[in-house]
């Protein structure tokens, strides 16, 4: 069974924070002796997790992360970690910057994981 791991990559080389308004990410799928694939996809605009969270209106909104098992970040709130784990998918922020860096440390299962940030955006209507 492998496991499918999404990292935020806005840049497309470093890891980036604020998941939600993240439109890169590396997808790795790594199997069951800790080998990987790895690709980059890039996401539209209505496609960010910002905009299924808050702009959405659909009955049942649909992500590209939602088919995710893990999502690693460098940021992301309270709020997303929930609404993710509502889709079954487990957001982790990290302090490490590479990639290919943290997918190896994830899989040597020493990743240090930090708590998501405690904060609420105001939100705006335009």
């Amino acid at each position: 069974m492998s496991l499918k791991v999404a990292i935020t990559a806005q840049n497309r080389k470093t890891i980036s924070s604020h998941a939600g308004a993240c439109r890169n990410y590396h997808i790795y799928t790594i199997d069951e002796n800790g080998n990987y694939e790895k690709e980059l996809i890039e996401l539209a605009k209505n496609e960010s997790l910002k905009f299924t969270f808050h702009e959405d209106t659909s009955e049942n909104p649909k992500n590209y992360i939602f088919d995710m098992d893990i999502l690693l970040t460098q940021g992301i709130g309270q709020g997303g970690v929930a609404k993710l784990a509502s889709h079954e998918v487990t957001a982790l922020v990290i302090k490490e910057t590479d990639p290919d860096t943290a997918i190896q440390k994830f899989i040597d299962k020493t990743l240090v994981f930090f708590e998501p940030e405690n904060h609420h955006h105001k939100r705006h209507n335009h």
